[in-house]
């Protein structure tokens, strides 16, 4: 054990230009792979309420039940809302009947002022009786309206093609406005969300398609858009992808990517005078070249050729002994 370290101490200075050796960076080179959490959110998802007051008579929809647009999801009583609307029809045949009767006599007037009988003054009064009788019935009809909404609102259907996937109430409860009575969400436009870190969307966009591992399966994604709001407590980005084909909402798993950035493994990093770095060969002797953004212990990207050398073995005792240093990329 002693003469093993005795030769180490030794080593450094043992060193000479027969010991090392280079490597071509594109047999080295690492493409290391990036995750981030995602999950299949749904196009549309609507808390279905009620938008009128009333007991729930049925709710033929159940859970986990895809229904097409404009399917019947819930009944509400509606014996209340078709008697006021049955009053609102009566007092609008009721003022038509009057106005009928204005007319007529409105008639009789004009005759009876042509021949002198009735002055201007007895005409212009018949005329504003019709007036105001053709103004009740435009409102009569407005709330005969109001009513036959109200009446259409006791039957509440889907507003898009979707799955109920929860049911908040039950049949005999009693719903007012507002309500939510169930969840639907859109089976059509799924997307996937996933929340990046700022640092990475860049080799992101650049990368290969990237994946959804989810399940025990892969689905092929595409980058639909990227939020520009950053998350300020993580530093973090929204990434909206798409899947072909349309994948479940609510799958949730890892996005993944590969960076096309080749990088420099991070055993061929080195410290050297308070900084880190790697020995490329240059003009057949080895320099160290100093990256800048490298960090101990994770690869580091590069924009070195494919062709450049990078010192293999022997590389931990360079620059002991009477080291070389320079700045820069490799030739």
């Amino acid at each position: 054990m002693r003469i093993l370290s005795i030769l180490l101490l030794l080593l450094p200075f043992c060193a000479t230009a027969q010991d090392w050796s280079a490597r071509a960076l594109g047999e080295i080179a690492v493409y290391p792979e990036f995750r981030a959490p995602a999950s299949v959110v749904a196009g549309e998802e609507a808390r279905i309420a009620a938008e009128v007051g009333a007991r729930i008579v049925a709710m033929p929809a159940r859970t986990g039940v895809e229904v097409a647009r404009g399917t019947e999801l819930v009944r509400l009583d509606e014996a209340a809302f078709r008697i006021e609307r049955d009053r609102a029809r009566a007092q609008v045949a009721l003022i038509d009947s009057r106005i009928g009767l204005a007319r007529a006599q409105l008639d009789q007037a004009r005759a009876l002022a042509g021949r002198g009988f009735i002055s201007a003054d007895g005409l212009r009064i018949r005329e504003t009786e019709l007036g105001v009788l053709q103004r009740e019935r435009d409102a009569a009809r407005a709330a005969q309206a109001a009513t036959e909404l109200a009446l259409a609102r006791t039957v509440i259907r889907a507003p898009f093609a979707g799955v109920v996937r929860e049911r908040l109430a039950a049949v005999g409860d009693l719903a007012a406005p507002g309500t939510p009575m169930l969840s639907l969400a859109a089976s059509a436009g799924a997307e996937v969300h996933a929340r990046v870190p700022a640092a990475q969307i860049d080799g992101l966009l650049a990368a290969a398609p990237p994946v959804l591992v989810a399940g025990g399966a892969e689905h092929a994604l595409r980058i639909v858009r990227v939020s520009p709001v950053l998350d300020a407590a993580g530093q973090a980005r929204d990434v909206i992808l798409a899947a072909a084909p349309a994948l479940p909402p609510g799958l949730a798993g890892e996005l993944r990517w590969r960076s096309v950035v080749p990088h420099l493994p991070a055993a061929y990093l080195q410290q050297r005078e308070g900084r880190l770095g790697a020995w490329l060969v240059r003009g057949g002797e080895p320099a160290f070249v100093a990256l800048p953004d490298a960090q101990a212990g994770r690869p580091v990207a590069v924009d070195w050729p494919a062709d450049t050398r990078v010192v293999d073995a022997g590389r931990f005792a360079l620059g002991l002994r009477a080291p070389t240093a320079a700045a820069g990329g490799s030739r």
